[in-house]
């Protein structure tokens, strides 16, 4: 019905907000390419309509296509630069390709905007964690895991700390209390198995990686434990 009305009349710039819908319903069902599509037809009709921007970025990271998914960050932000989704996900990619000190300067903005952002937070004690900041990602860490003691992406993030630093029981226990609280979450599974790895168990980390899978992780995300394991 929504293609049947575009037809009707193309070019009219109302449409961009039914290509949002169309591409949202490809995107729901995996028809990635008719997805991007249908944003991008969206942002021609429509270009200052930063929610399709926002829409197309979350498809590219999804995609792992992370340079097109900052283009359309880096537009949003260009006109609204207090877009809290923009600079958590900039951030994180930021993050990602090691560029820190972008990476810090959006999650400081994000935080000065919604101190109370969980994901915000968060990226930051991963941050802190991998540039060298240790006593700060603690503190970071433990802060988090005192506002939110049954979210166990936080006990994730500080069982990687702690994996980081060699200290192996303390991760021993952060993993088995999110296991506890997600015991269907492939991530605790993947977690404990890169625990497993540092600890030189390998038939343990092995296992781990096969129920990460059964639990619905995907191929890439088990990839760079499997070849570890060779």
């Amino acid at each position: 019905m929504i293609e049947q009305t575009i037809r009707l009349d193309p070019m009219r710039k109302s449409n961009a907000v039914l290509y949002q819908y169309l591409g949202g319903i490809c995107q729901h069902r995996g028809e990635n390419d008719k997805a991007l599509e249908a944003y991008s037809k969206g942002i021609e009709l429509s270009p200052y309509t930063m929610d399709l921007y926002l829409n197309r970025a979350t498809l590219y990271l999804g995609l792992n296509n992370e340079e097109r998914a900052l283009a359309d960050y880096n537009k949003v932000l260009e006109s609204e630069p207090d877009n809290e989704e923009g600079l958590f996900y900039r951030a994180f990619i930021h993050s990602q390709g090691r560029r820190y000190k972008e990476a810090r300067a959006d999650y400081n903005h994000l935080l000065k905007l919604n101190p109370l952002h969980e994901d915000g937070r968060l990226g930051l004690a991963v941050l802190n964690t991998n540039d060298g900041r240790p006593r700060e990602a603690l503190e970071q860490l433990d802060a988090l895991i005192n506002f939110y003691p049954t979210h166990a992406k936080h006990y994730l993030a500080r069982c990687s700390y702690y994996v980081s630093r060699k200290e192996y029981e303390k991760a021993k226990k952060d993993i088995s209390i999110a296991l506890e609280l997600e015991p269907d979450n492939p991530e605790c599974y993947l977690t404990r198995a890169t625990l497993y790895l540092a600890m030189k168990k390998k038939k343990q980390a092995h296992q781990d990686c096969r129920t990460a899978i059964s639990l619905g992780a995907s191929p890439e995300q088990v990839a760079p434990l499997f070849g570890a394991l060779r």
